[in-house]
């Protein structure tokens, strides 16, 4: 019988496994390479232009692939919800945040309580269950981002900016927790592909107003090579590319399986801003993304 891995073998899974991973270090190369564009231009330029590009490409790869592009007319106000919460307002503060603050942290930020936040959500205003797994793993979480946010505190070069830029990144967590919360009736009607372009194309024509003051004063010809590798590379891989495998190996082997390599994200983040930007975070900043991960896992482990 044919599975997912080819025609037979001791893990016919091993492909979409590795492909998961694959979309894992994507995603969490993210985080250094969005910084490395916010060093050279402002925060609402950088944002601008990795979803610009992307909503593009996504738009392209959507009118190819899906029979019926254009939603329903009464799906266009729950897109632009989502859009402006998890592009616009996202995005805004995500790369506002990287401005102040290491890619690093936001690399543990917002993995890890992206989905604490939904969570919460879910069971506070949607009727999901609060077993003792979840209330465990939302305190476990809560007391990990305590001891984060200490360590930033207490080090020499917390003080300032670097304070605001983390809790800027949380905002940004919030963010894309209630677009994920509000975005989950649209993916099931229209379908997640639809739903992901058109909300990336809406929140990114937001975004080009707000940084339309901006950009007309960016040194265009003084950009490096880096700047457009970097870019191309983030708009390809991390924003377009990773999405459409992620929705593949949902397809594949099913939604829980999926979300379980999530805590992948977070260590390909921390390894990459290493290698890219010689961020070390600190021991104590470890610890406590040790048991955000630890906290996030309870949150998602199956009953």
């Amino acid at each position: 019988m044919k599975t997912a891995g080819g025609s037979g073998g001791a893990n016919p899974y091993r492909r979409v496994y590795l492909g998961l991973v694959l979309t894992m270090f994507f995603w969490g190369s993210a985080f250094a390479t969005s910084k490395m564009l916010v060093l050279e231009v402002p925060p609402e330029v950088g944002a601008v232009l990795r979803f610009g590009f992307g909503s593009l490409l996504m738009m392209a790869i959507l009118f190819r692939r899906s029979a019926k592009p254009i939603p329903a007319r009464a799906d266009w106000g729950r897109l632009a919800v989502v859009a402006l919460v998890g592009v616009t307002g996202f995005n805004t503060l995500f790369f506002l945040g990287l401005s102040l603050a290491p890619a690093s942290d936001a690399g543990m930020i917002i993995p890890t309580m992206s989905p604490v936040f939904t969570a919460m959500a879910g069971m506070l205003f949607l009727g999901e269950g609060a077993r003792f797994g979840r209330i465990a793993g939302l305190t476990v979480s809560l007391a990990g981002a305590v001891l984060f946010f200490w360590a930033v505190i207490a080090h020499p070069a917390g003080q300032g900016g670097r304070v605001w830029g983390d809790a800027t990144l949380v905002g940004a967590a919030m963010c894309w927790a209630a677009a994920s919360i509000l975005s989950r009736p649209l993916s099931v009607r229209i379908g997640a592909m639809p739903t992901a372009a058109w909300t990336i194309f809406l929140g990114s024509l937001v975004l080009l107003l707000v940084s339309s003051p901006k950009l007309a004063s960016v040194p265009w010809g003084q950009l490096t090579g880096r700047f457009w590798i970097v870019l191309a590379y983030v708009v390809i891989f991390p924003t377009v590319i990773a999405y459409i495998l992620w929705m593949e190996w949902i397809r594949t082997i099913g939604s829980g399986p999926t979300t379980s390599f999530m805590f992948l994200a977070p260590v390909f983040a921390l390894l990459v801003a290493a290698a890219l930007l010689g961020e070390r975070p600190t021991a104590l900043q470890g610890g406590g993304g040790a048991l955000m991960l630890c906290g996030v896992w309870l949150v998602n482990r199956p009953a």
